[in-house]
């Protein structure tokens, strides 16, 4: 069985969008048929494989798809690309938001519209990358894909989004429908006291069984540390419109995208 997971937190700068780009890429990696959706109405996944100009294209797009009236079939705005291939985000998810808020079951449209023809039958696994704020669209996401990824920041701000994000969003919608967090993620680290201090935190929290063990404080011990480290060839990559691995297939931090890929395949860290 395959499955579909947001990588989602409700504050920006986190660096989610990456986080989603290169799971798909690393999903991809392991012999899997892997589609990434981009609902973040920034468009940042979509530039960051390189389709950039595909954000202000004329129908069909995804816009089309999310929609009451006559909607497209979702397989006429997908585009393939090397690797993987990409749902593309587009100008008008903002107007996409505001109708998933006004219909009956907008709620429902990227479960039925996106993930229930897609899944299993033509991928294996769904990334979507999902809008850095509360709200209809981000609700969509959550209910569309059931399993989340949260990437942190070790700082106070992000965890605190993390927080309301559990408490105003994930745990409602988990008492409706179900959704499994799969991992937190601690993202962009470069080494210094307050990361030691949060995750050290988190570990003591209700949430430290969803810390894959490469972002553990055992790893302070060793080079390069805990979680997935700050890395210009993840900007760099971006600006090129390719993946990590594509732009720099040596680097240190594949290993640990890997494992989080095999995480996804698992179903959580518990039984990775």
């Amino acid at each position: 069985m395959g499955r579909a997971v947001s990588v989602s937190l409700q504050k920006g700068g986190v660096g989610k969008t990456t986080l989603a780009i290169n799971l798909a890429d690393a999903l991809s990696a392991r012999g899997h048929d892997v589609l990434l959706a981009d609902l973040d109405q920034q468009g940042n996944a979509t530039e960051g494989v390189g389709l950039k100009d595909l954000y202000k294209k004329d129908s069909p797009h995804i816009g089309d798809v999310l929609t009451d009236s006559d909607p497209v079939d979702v397989s006429e705005v997908i585009h393939e690309r090397d690797g993987f291939d990409v749902l593309p985000a587009h100008v008008n998810l903002d107007e996409v938001e505001d109708k998933v808020r006004n219909s009956t079951f907008g709620m429902l449209w990227v479960r039925r519209r996106i993930v229930e023809p897609l899944l299993d039958d033509t991928y294996d696994y769904i990334v979507v990358d999902s809008p850095p704020s509360l709200g209809p669209l981000s609700d969509a996401a959550l209910v569309g894909a059931r399993h989340v990824i949260v990437p942190l920041l070790m700082s106070e701000p992000s965890v605190s989004g993390f927080e309301r994000m559990w408490e105003q969003q994930i745990r409602p919608i988990r008492e409706e429908v179900g959704v499994d967090l799969l991992a937190i993620v601690p993202n962009d680290l470069s080494g210094n006291n307050e990361e030691k201090r949060i995750i050290a935190d988190l570990e003591e929290s209700p949430f430290a069984r969803y810390l894959p063990s490469f972002a553990r404080s055992d790893e302070f011990e060793h080079s390069p540390g805990p979680g997935i480290r700050h890395r210009i060839a993840f900007s760099r990559a971006w600006r090129e419109g390719k993946t990590l691995r594509e732009y720099d297939s040596d680097n240190d931090m594949l290993g640990r995208l890997d494992e989080l890929a095999r995480i996804v395949e698992d179903g959580g860290v518990a039984d990775a």
